[in-house]
């Protein structure tokens, strides 16, 4: 459950900055793809597009912590364990499918 916390942390901390505009183009965190580091222009398109979707992943890591949390609570462990790997798995395809728009957008710079 801490790993899926971590992931959702940072996707709440990535959303807002990516919509806004205020996620430079650097080495470390964002979407690096070849298309998105091109330049300036491209990677904060590929950003403001990918926005929405981050935005999704970090609502839908909250709702499985929320969930497996309550499981926890009620003593249905192993029904926990299942939500927070759905969890993980719906946080990784909003992000991926995120990337991939970016990328889209990125290029059409």
């Amino acid at each position: 459950m801490l790993g899926l916390l971590g992931i959702t942390v940072v996707a709440a901390f990535l959303a807002p900055m990516a919509r806004d505009g205020k996620l430079a183009r650097n080495a470390a965190i964002g979407i690096r793809t070849r298309y998105t580091l091109a330049s300036d222009e491209a990677w904060l398109a590929g950003h403001r597009k990918a926005a929405p979707l981050m935005a999704a992943a970090t609502w839908a890591g909250w709702a499985m912590l929320a969930g497996a949390a309550i499981l926890c609570v009620l003593g249905q462990f192993g029904v926990a364990f299942a939500t927070t790997g759905a969890g993980y798995l719906a946080i990784i395809v909003l992000l991926m499918v995120s990337a991939a728009k970016a990328n889209k957008a990125a290029r059409d710079v």
